[in-house]
């Protein structure tokens, strides 16, 4: 940012040269009149209405408003030029100017967060603002837009005088219209936002506050508390509470007559929980009902079909076991900004909820209740967030690391890309996307150690990018492999346009399978056809007319089997699609009339990558050396120095707030976990794993038992043999191979978690619970949480009968 002060001094002071040179069409100004024509009497009504809606809900946080766009007449073009230029002229001299934020005084001109906002888009005639999220911003997108239309800024601009004409070319009143409508229709939406959010939450704060303040009747739990029902079992965290006090003592008697008679029995002051106040009039019976997201493993497990839940208070104890309260719903970050393990556990409410419910336990005071706390494991955090050392060194040492091994895998894929940077369909090469890859990588890493943000958000952003680089290089070279294996099967090729047989629909093909991922058997149009189950399926994307004719609306894709397809000539007819094809991944090939898929798709579906197909094949293989070789230094096996090791990212594991977070983490671990020095056995353990998820599992266990008898110490192989054990029902074998497994590495919280599901299997608690509390300690977030719940409340009452049968 630079002072706006110095930019009007800029500006003023090019404006001047500009009058000196009667040359007033191109003068910066930022002034503004406080005169008002007639014609702008209207427009300034509704700004100082959007104003007061602002003003009036200030403070009162609401979800996020997606970015918006405008574009004449709704602002105008000469003042979007001139705003365009200005930011132009603010980017290139920044570096000359004193750098200095505007301070907060300076930044009540209009023109402030259109100049200075770094996300706002600004085109010749088209303006973005970025996600509006609190009243603040959207104050500042209104006060921005006004400051466009604002007739005194276009007569500064172009000196234009009133009715002179129109700067968008459809006549100023025209574009008035324009701008009145887009005032409205920001009215309209301002108070939809109000009636159906805002004035609710309001309420709702004013009420949360008047019961916390009670002397009695407070609720017991608050929101962000993890607590289990008491019957059912099921663990949940708080997102609400309400108190449901509609009924004196005397209406709670009356609700007290049977189905046989009127009869009305009388509710002495003793049997009421509070009959009376002191004041002598009758109370009111006050019951606490929680919302309450329920964990989904614990829904799964205890075969119950529900996600939230609205329970009474009675029915719900607080959670003591700090291993259970990290609880998994796809509902939690709509509520919650992370999970924060003081205290015991618990989830850190968001801005909506902490307004809503300033005085409970783990949101901030009254005052502050509006404002997001600094979370350090939540994208955007500040850097000056306390982390424990052990934690700020392993951030910076992945961050780095990462980096690291971006700059290796680097050369290789340069020259890859010397060779062919676009096919001849003008479709973008696959080198040209494994650099873009590469080159997204570097930056983040590059901006996470030189960004404001938290150390722990640059390295799970690290982390996230070197996973999804790793896992695209095992997708192309699986694919490629498999689909080479059955290429001779293959009638039709990529990008091919195809017409249905039965249903007479035409479409493109866009990918294809040797064999069909599920039983389609039963499918209708197959029955004609000899083991539909091992015939080559093809997806396709249908004509969106033809889908309407035959099945009655547009479908998006079709899952069709070889034998009921046919070759379609365009020359019959074009192709109308729901959606069109990804551009980057689909281009046209003017010799054979149909789509041309790009090189990547084409060699992962093993069809003709002309001369490149061999220099692909080695420069996958070279990067996964390469990164193999990373992932054995990290776990200390081997000849690179200086990365990141397993007991960065165990720590990293330990501290993150959100399972996603969670999930990218381990899902390094387990890749690292795989590596072995001796590269032929890795690739056998590929091969057991590839044997294990097309369904071959005794094929799979053989695999995987010839790797242990060659190499014992290969902790992986013995995992994975254990899996297949447990798969087969061989319990006893599967713990035998998981204590093998941790026997190479004691962290292998796989290993741990598949000796607590064989234990539970065999109803032997007390050993399954120290199974999964072990696989706990290492891995916080790992989904054994429900089991070592339900093992733990069946060991609770195996015991208490045990002392009924005693007494």
């Amino acid at each position: 940012m630079i002072n706006l002060h110095i930019c009007r001094r800029s500006m003023l002071l090019q404006r001047s040269r500009c009058h000196s040179n009667n040359n007033s069409s191109h003068c910066y100004n930022f002034s503004t009149s406080n005169a008002s024509s007639s014609r702008n009497v209207v427009p300034k009504a509704l700004y100082r209405q959007l104003l007061c809606w602002c003003r009036r809900n200030d403070g009162v946080p609401f979800n996020t408003l997606p970015p918006l766009t405008l574009a004449p007449p709704q602002v105008n073009p000469l003042a979007l030029g001139r705003l365009k230029e200005m930011r132009s002229f603010l980017d290139r001299n920044s570096g000359d100017l004193d750098g200095n934020h505007v301070k907060v005084g300076q930044n009540n001109h209009p023109a402030h967060y259109a100049l200075y906002k770094e996300d706002i888009v600004v085109k010749d005639n088209l303006i973005t603002f970025p996600e509006i999220r609190d009243t603040n911003e959207l104050r500042s997108v209104i006060r921005s837009v006004y400051w466009l239309n604002n007739e005194h800024t276009i007569a500064n601009i172009e000196n234009v005088q009133e009715g002179s004409g129109s700067s968008s070319g459809g006549g100023a009143d025209e574009d008035q219209k324009g701008q009145i409508s887009l005032a409205f229709e920001a009215i309209k939406s301002c108070n939809e936002l109000s009636s159906n959010e805002l004035d609710s939450r309001l309420k709702k704060r004013e009420s949360s506050i008047e019961v916390r303040n009670r002397k009695e009747g407070v609720p017991l739990f608050h929101v962000g508390q993890v607590i289990q029902h008491k019957k059912a079992k099921w663990r949940g965290v708080i997102v609400g509470w309400a108190i449901d006090e509609a009924k004196t003592s005397g209406q709670l008697s009356k609700d007290r007559l049977t189905s046989l008679t009127t009869k009305q029995y009388e509710v002495s002051a003793a049997e009421s929980d509070t009959a009376t106040n002191e004041d002598g009039t009758p109370s009111m019976k006050a019951t606490v009902k929680y919302t309450i997201l329920v964990d989904m493993n614990d829904s799964s497990l205890l075969h119950l079909s529900k996600s939230i839940s609205l329970e009474s208070q009675e029915d719900l104890v607080p959670i003591d076991q700090p291993g259970l309260r990290r609880i998994q719903n796809h509902l939690i970050h709509q509520y919650f900004s992370k999970f924060d393990p003081n205290e015991g556990g618990h989830f850190a409410p968001n801005k909506v909820l902490k307004f809503v419910y300033p005085l409970d336990r783990f949101s901030s005071d009254g005052n502050e209740g509006i404002e997001e706390s600094v979370d350090p494991s939540s994208h955007g955090a500040k850097a000056n967030v306390s982390l424990s050392p052990e934690l700020q060194h392993a951030c910076e040492a992945i961050t780095n690391g990462i980096q690291d091994i971006g700059h290796r895998l680097l050369p290789p894929v340069l020259e890859l890309n010397k060779q062919q940077l676009n096919d001849d369909n003008g479709v973008v090469s696959l080198a040209s996307t494994l650099l873009s890859s590469l080159q997204s990588m570097s930056l983040e890493n590059e901006r996470g150690i030189s960004s404001p943000s938290s150390p722990l958000d640059s390295a799970i952003s690290s982390i996230k990018k070197l996973n999804q680089f790793y896992a695209k290089l095992i997708a192309l070279e699986w694919s490629h492999d498999i689909h080479k294996k059955n290429e001779h099967t293959i009638g039709f090729k990529l990008g091919q346009t195809v017409k249905h047989k039965l249903f007479n629909f035409k479409g493109v093909v866009v990918a294809w399978d040797p064999k069909p991922h599920m039983d389609v058997s039963q499918w209708d149009g197959l029955q004609g056809v000899d083991n539909p189950n091992e015939k080559p399926f093809y997806h396709i994307r249908p004509d969106i007319n033809d889908c309407i004719r035959e099945f009655g609306g547009p479908r998006t894709w079709r899952y069709v089997c070889q034998d009921n397809l046919e070759p379609y000539d365009l020359k019959h007819g074009r192709i109308e699609l729901e959606m069109e094809l990804d551009e980057e991944e689909w281009g046209w090939d003017k010799e054979n009339g149909w789509f041309a898929p790009s090189e990547e798709i084409r060699f992962m579906h093993a069809e003709d990558v002309g001369d490149n197909e061999e220099a692909i094949v080695e420069t996958i293989q070279k990067l996964k050396d390469i990164i193999s070789d990373c992932f054995l230094s990290v776990q200390g096996n081997g000849s690179i120095t200086g990365l990141y090791s397993l007991d960065d990212l165990f720590c990293l594991l330990n501290s993150v707030g959100k399972l996603e977070d969670a999930i990218t983490v381990q899902d390094m671990i387990k890749e690292v976990f795989k590596e072995f020095p001796d590269s032929s056995l890795r690739k056998q353990l590929d091969a057991g794993i590839s044997e294990l998820i097309e369904g071959k599992t005794k094929q799979a266990l053989e695999t995987f038992s010839d790797i242990v008898a060659t190499e014992p110490a290969y902790g992986e192989a013995w995992n994975k043999k254990a899996t297949v054990h447990y798969m087969l029902g061989e319990r006893a074998a599967a713990v035998e191979a998981s204590n093998k497994a941790l026997e190479t590495d004691p962290r292998n919280f796989q290993a741990l978690a598949g000796i607590g599901l064989v234990e539970m299997d065999a109803l032997n608690d007390k050993e399954a619970i120290t199974a999964f509390q072990q696989c706990l300690e290492l891995n916080p977030w790992s989904m054994v949480s429900a089991r070592l719940s339900i093992c733990m409340n069946r060991r609770a009452r195996s015991s208490s009968k045990a002392d009924s049968v005693d007494e």
